[in-house]
């Protein structure tokens, strides 16, 4: 470039200048080139001063979220999987918080029965259960993630945020499933007896933790109903008799 620099094209490359220092050990190498593509923009023949400002703002926003990894815009611009599934779960369990506050207000007005037989209490406790032990198992294998195969960062935030509600929903299912004994493979304990309330509570946590144990109740629980439903429709055995009360004969 033979002409001198404008004052906004001067005011550009100072802040270029600028960020190559400071990103310099920061910076990863894709976003340097990018630096490099701003710069020969600058120093061009014919300036293309848009495409500079739009290249210079990306650096600037990437290079404070290397610099201030903990800022919220840092967070949510991230490109880490495991805190992608972090921001997804978080904002899951802050939809336990109405949750929670209900239950209590159901507990000082004397409680309530779904169905006049389940407490609502030991509901809202059964879900909390299973958003626990889905949590825990996130958390379990946090690093994990980083290590799996790259997806897109929505689809890591919505697995973040939507393993508890699973969690919560089969827990709430085994709590059905026990107390209606339809896979009696646990003896019934004493209604409202600490026992059963800590076993209901273990089994929401395992629920909520092993996906895999609660595909399989389910499986049970399908093949159970589809043999009961054979055995319904199955057809009526021949009557062998004749009538008389002989034999038939051979």
């Amino acid at each position: 470039m033979t002409r001198p620099l404008g004052g906004e094209l001067q005011q550009e490359l100072v802040q270029l200048l600028h960020l190559r220092v400071a990103g310099a050990s920061v910076l990863e190498p894709s976003a340097l080139e990018c630096l490099q593509l701003a710069l020969h923009a600058l120093l061009a023949d014919e300036p293309n001063l848009q495409l500079v400002r739009g290249l210079r703002k990306r650096l600037e926003s990437r290079l404070a979220d290397r610099l201030h990894p903990l800022r919220l815009s840092a967070i949510l611009r991230t490109d880490s999987p495991s805190i992608q599934v972090m921001l997804g779960l978080m904002c899951s369990l802050l939809l336990t918080l109405p949750v929670l506050i209900g239950s209590e207000l159901l507990r000082l007005r004397g409680g309530f029965r779904l169905f006049g037989h389940l407490e609502a209490h030991l509901m809202v406790s059964v879900v909390l259960a299973g958003i626990l032990g889905s949590t825990t198992s996130i958390l379990v294998r946090i690093r994990d993630f980083d290590q799996a195969n790259p997806a897109q960062p929505t689809s890591k935030v919505m697995m973040g945020f939507t393993k508890p509600l699973v969690g919560a929903a089969f827990a709430l299912f085994g709590l059905l499933l026990f107390k209606s004994q339809a896979l009696p493979i646990f003896k019934p304990l004493d209604e409202g007896s600490l026992q059963e309330h800590c076993f209901f509570l273990a089994l929401s946590f395992v629920l909520g933790f092993s996906e895999r144990l609660a595909q399989d109740l389910i499986s049970q629980v399908e093949g159970r109903f589809e043999s009961t439903g054979k055995a319904i429709h199955a057809p009526a055995p021949p009557d062998v008799s004749t009538g008389s009360g002989e034999s038939p004969k051979g």
